[in-house]
This record gives C-alpha cells, sequence and structure tokens, in this order.
C-alpha cells in the first residue's frame, strides 16, 4: 500500500494550552484518507532537547478527515516543557508533524495571553474556537468588552446591549469560559479602574476626577467619565463591590484591569492632588487580598506607571506599547527594565500592528520572547490582535498563522532554556557580526543564547513596515562562558524541524567559538554545562 497516496497528516496540537502537574496530556492529530486500513503512528516526545518518550499505536484509519488522539503521562515536574514529532511508521521523512506542550503550576507563571471579544447571542462554535487557540498554547484569555456597564459589570439579564450598542449574551459568555477550562485556558475579565458611564458619571460629582481647571474629566463624547480611585474614595469601594459580584456570580478566573493612560494628573471633588499610580496601586492590593486566588493584572498604558505597578500585586507585568517607544530597542528596554523592576515577574506585551506588516508582527516576537516576556496577539478565529479596540481583528495569512505557531511551539518546547522563569544575565561579552542582536538567558545547568536579525539598510521600527529580511549566511560568533559547555545545540526556527543540531565549537580561555550556518530572522543556541 503506498501510505503517502492514502493518508495527509493535517495538523498536531495539545488538547490545552497548558497542562498541571500530574494532569494526562492529549496530542490530537487530525488527518485526511482516501482509504480505510490500520496504520501505525510514532509519537516522539522530547524534553528540550532530549527524548523523552516513544509512544506507538496502531489506529483504524476511516475514510475522510478525522481526529485522531494520543495519551502520555507526563512526569509531574514543573515548569517543564516538551516537543512532539508524529510520524508514520514506514512512511515518507516528510510524513511527520510537530508540536510542543508545557507542564505549568500556574499559567501566570508563563503567561501565553489572548483574547476574547465576540459574544453575540448568535455566535456558535466555542468549543471550536478554544480549540483553536490551544494550538497556540494560549493558556489565558482577556475577555475584552464583556461586561454591560463599566459602572455595572455583571449584566441585569442574559441577553444585554453593551455600552457601544452591541448585543451580547451572558449565556455565550458561560459557554466560552467553560470551553476555556476544558482546554487549561484560564478566563479574565476586562474591568477598568475608573471609567462609569456618562449617567452615572455625571449623578455622583463627588465620585468624579477633575482637571487643574476644575473640570470633570471625560473619555470620549458622551460616553464615559473619569472616578477617583484613590483609596478611601467611593469610587474604589464601589469598583472592588463590582468585583466581587464577577467573581461571585461567573466563573471567571482573575480580574484584568485596564486604565487610559490619561490623565496622569488629577484632583479630587475639593481641589486635592490625586496620586493615580498610588490610588492603582492601592485598588491592586485590596483586589488581590480580598481575592488571593485570583491572579490580578493591571494595564501600563504606555509603560505608565511600571515604577509603581511593577512592585503591586499583579500576577504579571501587562504593558501596553505606544509611540514613542517605536524602535525595537524600545520594546526590548520596556520588557527587561519591567522585569528588573518586579524581580523577574512574567512580562506580557501589547503592541499593535497591522497583520499584513507579517515580519513586524514575526520580529517583534523574537525581540520580546528573547528578552524574556511574552506578546498579547492571538484571539477570536486564529485572528491577529492589530488594534488597542479589540473587536478590530485582522485575518491572518496561512503562512503568518503557521510562522506564530512555531514560534510558540518553539518557546514552550525550549522554555527551560529562555522562558520567562529563565533569568536573563548581562553583561556578558558576545562577538557577532553587526546588525544581530543577541540575548543571553542562564538556567540551571543550562543556557540559551538567541540571535535575533536587524540588519536593515534603514531603522527599524515596529510601527512602520519593514524592508525584506537581510540574511546571513556561514558566520562565526565568540561567547564569554565560564566553563566548557557539554553541548552546544542549534535550533533553526526558520528550517523544516524544531530538533535541534550539535554545533561544533572551541573553546579556550574563557571564549566558546562556535559557526553558526545561517540566521534569517531568530535562531537559537542551547548550551548544557
Amino acid at each position: 500500500m503506498n501510505i503517502a497516496s492514502t493518508i495527509k497528516l493535517l495538523d498536531l496540537y495539545p488538547s490545552s494550552g497548558t497542562y498541571h502537574p500530574g494532569e494526562e496530556v492529549t496530542l490530537c492529530l487530525i488527518a485526511e484518507s482516501d482509504t480505510e486500513y490500520q496504520q501505525e503512528f510514532r509519537a516522539v516526545i522530547y524534553h528540550g532537547p532530549d527524548v523523552a518518550d516513544i509512544l506507538t499505536q496502531k489506529q483504524l484509519v476511516q475514510v475522510g478527515r478525522q481526529k485522531i488522539t494520543f495519551h502520555w503521562q507526563p512526569p509531574a515536574n514543573s515548569p517543564a516543557g516538551y516537543g512532539v514529532q508524529l510520524v508514520l511508521e514506514g512512511g515518507a521523512a516528510e510524513d511527520s508533524l510537530e508540536t510542543a506542550f508545557d507542564v505549568l503550576q500556574s499559567w501566570t507563571n508563563f503567561p501565553r495571553y489572548g483574547f476574547l471579544c465576540d459574544f453575540f447571542p448568535t455566535r456558535a462554535e466555542e468549543e471550536k474556537t478554544i480549540e483553536s487557540l490551544a494550538k497556540y498554547h494560549i493558556n489565558g484569555l482577556q475577555f475584552y468588552d464583556w461586561q454591560y456597564r463599566h459602572d455595572q459589570l455583571v449584566p441585569p439579564t442574559d441577553d444585554f446591549l453593551d455600552p457601544l450598542g452591541r448585543s451580547l449574551s451572558l449565556n455565550r459568555i458561560r459557554t466560552l469560559i467553560a470551553a476555556a477550562h476544558r482546554h487549561g485556558i484560564a478566563a479574565m475579565p476586562y474591568l477598568t479602574i475608573y471609567a462609569a458611564s456618562a449617567s452615572f458619571w455625571r449623578s455622583h460629582p463627588e465620585w468624579m476626577l477633575y482637571d487643574p481647571d476644575k473640570k470633570p474629566i471625560p473619555f470620549g463624547d458622551d460616553f464615559l467619565g473619569i472616578m477617583n480611585p484613590a483609596k478611601g474614595s467611593a469610587w474604589h469601594d464601589h469598583l472592588l463591590r463590582e468585583c466581587a459580584s464577577v467573581l461571585s456570580a461567573l466563573p471567571f478566573d482573575g480580574l484584568h484591569i485596564d486604565q487610559f493612560g490619561e490623565p496622569k494628573t488629577a484632583f479630587d471633588a475639593s481641589g486635592l492632588a490625586v496620586d493615580l499610580p498610588q490610588a492603582f496601586h492601592d485598588f491592586i492590593a485590596d483586589a488581590a487580598a480580598q481575592h488571593p486566588d485570583a491572579p490580578i493584572l493591571f494595564n501600563a498604558v504606555g509603560n505608565w506607571p511600571i515604577e509603581t505597578l511593577a512592585t503591586s500585586a499583579t500576577s504579571f507585568n501587562y504593558i501596553e506599547i505606544w509611540p514613542p517607544d517605536v524602535s525595537y530597542s524600545d520594546v526590548v528596554r520596556i520588557v527587561r527594565n519591567a522585569r528588573k523592576l518586579s524581580s523577574d515577574k512574567p512580562v506580557t506585551i501589547a503592541l499593535y500592528i497591522p497583520a499584513s506588516q507579517e515580519l513586524n508582527n514575526l520580529r517583534a516576537n523574537a525581540l520580546i520572547i528573547s528578552a524574556g516576556g511574552t506578546r498579547i496577539e492571538i484571539g477570536e478565529e486564529d485572528r491577529l490582535l492589530s488594534d488597542p479596540y479589540f473587536p478590530k481583528h485582522e485575518e491572518m495569512t496561512p503562512e503568518l498563522k503557521a510562522a506564530l505557531r512555531k514560534q510558540y511551539d518553539l518557546i514552550i518546547r525550549y522554555e527551560e532554556w529562555f522562558g520567562p522563569l529563565v533569568n536573563e544575565t548581562t553583561p556578558i561579552s558576545i562577538k557577532i557580526p553587526a546588525g544581530i542582536e543577541a540575548f543571553y538567558r542562564q538556567g540551571n545547568h543550562k543556557a540559551s543564547l538567541s540571535l535575533v536579525n536587524l540588519n536593515s539598510e534603514t531603522p527599524l521600527t515596529w510601527n512602520t513596515e519593514n524592508p525584506d529580511l537581510i540574511p546571513y549566511d556561514e558566520f562565526d560568533i565568540e561567547v564569554a562562558l565560564p566553563n566548557r559547555p557539554n553541548r552546544v545545540l542549534w535550533v533553526d526556527i526558520d528550517g523544516s524541524t524544531l530538533t535541534p543540531s550539535h554545533l561544533e565549537n572551541h573553546y579556550k580561555d574563557g571564549v566558546c567559538t562556535i559557526r553558526i550556518p545561517r540566521l534569517s530572522l531568530w535562531t537559537v543556541l542551547l548550551f548544557e554545562f
């Protein structure tokens, strides 16, 4: 029987965005066959670069498209990242697919944050939407603009109109939360720290924030007003009660709190200045104290006020980057600074790039991940978060989807080498060709060196379309290392596999010289000591 002409392997992915210690892993294969027959599959499980187990499974393959599942019990160690290569026994070398999965105590240890924003009563296929997000290893979802009003979060009826007049359904929200939980994904409700509907705002003048001219501060044209969130204020206490109502009424997992970046200076009804960074910090502390098992997130809009938020009770840093921070070096600086200020809490970056600018998206991800962060970008129906108003998400090309999935597979499989739980070690002496950005991260008896291509004849920014890549052919690098590495492995994300290759290296006087075969956009070296 000619296997290649009988069955096509279409997709391979884990059933969950992440797994907890002791939980069985389910791998899902989507295949298509024109014949019914018995086929043996082999799944090679890698722990990082090394084989952890090999599963073989005989399966009756049916005619048409079908899902075939494989099950594996990983060790209870956490955090741990794994890769998978599935092949057909007796098939050609190209008859294989790859994916990855990880085991975490909590999703907030290594957040891969996604989004949902379409909660219409006619919405269907919630399970399909969530399962698709698990392919990217999304393990937390921001439910954006799900609420009834900014000052009354829980809707009074199952079907309701949101502040923009959209018809939404509480039943759809519940269904999506349940589907997320079935796939190992946390559900986080969006709310704002100080926004209130115009009617509520105007009826509570003593609760408002005022500008230096003693005028109330609006947001939009007769849309929202800005309230005083300072500890001890009536709005502070009102919003805490609303948060408690949300977590009591719905099985959300925590709170995602937003701000607008402005105002940065404001006054209460009596004319006293309000310290907004401190107000944010105090609200986070009170919410965390009331809900000790619920992650609390807070948006540092424009990286403000990161000095205060990084030391607050948030579970990880969430930062929305805006101009004037438009260079890629700005993005790297913001990630590194947040980790430093927060004693290495994970960092999630919101960066709004059009889906048409594929290289910008992939380059931004490579730099954010290499610096120790992740990016919120994937949500509804495999669509890209390209605008601060999340419902303006954009369709991606199949090529961009595949490239993003491969980036996520890389960081999951090798998260113990350069994930957010691994510290960046600086300074370190690295000699590399001009135009390459290097990131050295030190783990337990292991380290990684990420190399990202910034080679360009003109300055590169994330908010203007980047010119075509200028790749590097074979070149040498020198890395100062305290010890001779036992192995130097090379993972070429632009190649056909994420399984690493061994690289020859020369170690003398504390310097390791390595020849890199090539660099397109992003490549990673793994060191073992």
